[in-house]
């Protein structure tokens, strides 16, 4: 056997995935100047961009008409108000529901985006505190 062979075609699947995931696993600093300490910053989380196999995916689109990169599950944000814009997919039946959620945002404060589904729809999206 070569060494191409070792990594030929049953490989290519695993490589990508590798390749992937840190990809959808990024924090975008959503403000401009220098990086916030953590004690005064604001972070939000979404979904990963790949995240096979999960019933429902959230994802943010846009914090105050920022577009957000999707390889971006996470971004970084000053205290205060904020407008996102997030999508809500359900695998089951491939609806995909877009919301706005005017926030405020605590300094120090780390949020979560969660869905309020069903199996066919998406009802809702909240910001739910750590």
């Amino acid at each position: 056997m070569t060494s191409q062979a070792a990594f030929g075609p049953p490989f290519f699947p695993a490589i990508l995935l590798l390749l992937l995931v840190p990809a959808g696993c990024a924090t975008e600093r959503v403000y401009d100047g220098p990086r916030l300490p953590a004690a005064v910053r604001a972070l939000v989380h979404a979904d990963p961009a790949v995240s096979a196999g999960l019933p429902v995916q959230l994802r943010l689109r846009q914090v105050d008409e920022r577009s957000i990169p999707l390889a971006a599950s996470s971004v970084e944000l000053q205290p205060g108000p904020h407008l996102l814009l997030v999508d809500c997919r359900v695998t089951e039946s491939g609806t995909t529901e877009r919301f706005t959620l005017d926030v405020e945002l605590e300094p120090g404060g780390e949020y979560r985006l969660v869905a309020v589904a069903s199996t066919r729809n998406c009802e809702a999206v909240e910001l739910r505190k750590h």
